[in-house]
């Protein structure tokens, strides 16, 4: 779309240049008819033989192709014209072409237009107005259709790039739906983006060492899938360990809301694979020191679903996927990938996005410095009710203020909050990283 776009609107430039180009070659001609018609005119008019001006005026433009000339007189009224532009409507769109010249729209035509006043021997006695078409380039008409194949291309490029990123994630969900068969033979093919081999790699050395239990496959993929979030992270030094703080986090919650040990594993399992997903987002949009233009966001936006994809495909690991899946909606419904609203969205995913949120403000970043801690819970607070679940927000913000927990504020948080409230407060967008 944004290629169609691109397209669409340098054909236009391009085009606007070709006229303006026309528009400046035919600017000696337009002053030598100006010029030629008020002397005409001046002299036709003082000897009293105006009528004749017309006959004059349709002689004269039977050398001059494509123009049109208009005479009237200083109350506007017309003395005489000839050519098909020539009845006086104004232009639309005028633009500057030359010292006196300008360009402008009319009937769909784009036209050159000057003039000049006809000084007679003691005053003046009107106007000269000539006008020309100027001829569109042919390809003009093509451009729409130009566009949105330009546009049809870029998409199927981008789609054919993904499926070739993601080539291999059939063949590992493959490998893991023949253990729930207890097909241990099974070998995925190491093919697609690096971080698909490695996980493909990571697979078939798991599938090497597994024996029997069900207990213990769960584990072999669990560990699996947890080597493929580490990798991610090891990518970037300033992004290791996020998975984990969020994970704590987010139990920290939990069992504020009285979990029990099987939710609460559940929880903990989707904080700690919930940026999975991040293996098919390219290394130039993943590891990008500063911030992301619109089409690299959009491609940072697929993670959720990927990592669901990845996650769901595991047996008994559907709740967690949930978690992956939903850990960038909002409270309001404007986030991703689903676009859902409120109660809507998994309680997990809802406690997952504001530990992965806090996480990201308060630690350093290879595009950002690390917000004190107290800055961060204002912003919490700030985007409560839109980004965020408002009840919750008010159970982790109640928690660190009081001490409690991981990375909450401290005795000496006197000192940070005066860092925060004298800081600027930037908009929370780059935890969608």
């Amino acid at each position: 779309m944004c290629t169609g776009i691109l397209v669409y609107f340098s054909g236009l430039f391009l085009a606007s240049v070709e006229l303006d180009k026309q528009a400046r070659g035919l600017e000696a001609q337009a002053f030598d008819l100006i010029q030629e018609t008020a002397r005409e005119a001046v002299s036709r008019i003082e000897r009293g033989s105006v009528n004749s001006l017309d006959g004059w005026l349709r002689v004269r433009l039977a050398r001059e192709a494509g123009w049109s000339v208009r005479v009237v007189d200083t109350q506007g009224t017309a003395l005489a014209a000839a050519g098909p532009d020539s009845e006086g409507e104004p232009l639309n769109r005028l633009l500057p072409a030359g010292e006196g010249l300008l360009v402008g729209s009319l009937n769909n035509n784009r036209l050159l237009e000057g003039g000049q006043r006809i000084q007679g021997t003691l005053a003046t006695l009107g106007s000269v107005q000539v006008r020309s078409r100027l001829s569109r380039p042919v390809w003009i008409s093509s451009l729409p259709g130009i566009a949105c194949v330009c546009s049809l291309i870029s998409f199927l490029l981008v789609w054919g790039w993904l499926a070739f990123l993601l080539r291999g994630v059939k063949g590992i969900e493959a490998v893991l739906d023949g253990v729930v068969r207890e097909e241990f033979w099974r070998r995925a093919h190491e093919t697609g983006a690096e971080e698909i081999r490695i996980l493909a790699r990571r697979v078939n050395e798991a599938m090497e060492s597994l024996t029997d239990g069900a207990v213990r496959v769960r584990q072999v993929y669990l560990e699996t899938a947890l080597a493929l979030t580490r990798t991610v992270e090891a990518k970037d030094r300033y992004t290791s360990g996020h998975s984990q703080r969020v994970a704590r986090y987010a139990v920290e919650m939990g069992e504020m809301l009285g979990f029990d040990e099987k939710r609460l594993e559940t929880l903990r399992l989707g904080a700690l694979l919930h940026d999975i997903g991040k293996v098919a987002v390219p290394d130039s949009v993943l590891l990008k020191p500063g911030p992301l233009d619109e089409e690299e966001f959009e491609l940072m936006k697929r993670h959720p679903m990927a990592g669901d994809k990845v996650l769901s495909a595991i047996p008994g690991l559907r709740d967690v996927a949930d978690v992956a899946r939903s850990h960038h909606e909002k409270w309001d419904g404007s986030g991703y990938p689903l676009q859902v609203a409120g109660d809507a969205i998994p309680l997990e995913g809802r406690i997952v996005a504001i530990a992965d949120a806090y996480d990201a403000m308060v630690t350093k970043r290879s595009y950002k410095k690390a917000m004190p801690l107290n800055q961060a819970l204002v912003i919490l607070e700030k985007d409560s009710g839109s980004h965020f679940d408002p009840s919750l927000v008010q159970i982790f913000v109640s928690m660190k203020r009081n001490g409690k927990g991981y990375r909450a504020l401290s005795a000496d948080s006197a000192t940070e909050k005066s860092r925060a409230s004298s800081g600027s407060n930037p908009e929370l967008n780059e935890s969608a990283r």
